[in-house]
């Protein structure tokens, strides 16, 4: 992507006097994308925010080279000590339990019992740490956050695709 297609893909609404430098905006809008799982694993910021973390890249299409980070977490409290609703929760273990199945990684319920978030975290990366690169078809909807009008909330769903042919190349092939 060149200088000018990041100014203007990137920079519009950029707010240098009230916006982060290091977010990545609201991420892609709305709609399907074709893309790679570049990076899943356990990750805890700086906040002490305990998440998986995964980095969706896209593919194809108008966005190719653009990004989508997105954090599931298994706390069952905030960090104000207020519980996480059970939808969120259950629309979590759904999220994991459907891309690890995409990334064929033996993932299985039971390991949301493993007591805390951290060991549930921490397990999950064990398991699909060696299957980033996957394609998957990525749908992305969002909804009205009431709070804040300019960050609404974004619900994903991800399907099946074709994975691209394994090339072999072996050193004879190699031309020097």
């Amino acid at each position: 992507m060149s200088l000018a297609d990041l100014v203007n893909n990137n920079l519009k609404g950029f707010d240098p006097k009230k916006d982060n430098i290091n977010g990545g905006g609201n991420g892609l809008p709305a709609g399907d994308y074709k893309v790679t799982i570049s990076e899943a694993g356990h990750h805890v910021y700086d906040s002490g925010f305990d998440c998986l973390r995964f980095k969706f890249e896209v593919v194809e299409g108008e966005h190719t080279g653009e990004s989508e980070l997105m954090n599931v977490s298994f706390a069952e409290t905030s960090s104000k000590g207020n519980p996480i609703p059970d939808f969120v929760l259950e629309r979590n273990m759904k999220t994991v339990l459907t891309l690890g199945s995409l990334m064929k990684a033996d993932l299985t319920p039971d390991m949301f019992l493993l007591g805390n978030e951290t060991d549930i975290h921490r397990a999950i990366d064990e398991k699909i740490h060696g299957h980033i690169g996957v394609l998957v078809n990525m749908n992305i909807t969002e909804r009205p956050n009431k709070k804040d009008p300019s960050n609404p909330y974004k619900q994903y769903e991800f399907s099946e695709t074709e994975q691209p042919e394994q090339i072999d190349v072996d050193d004879d092939s190699l031309p020097f």
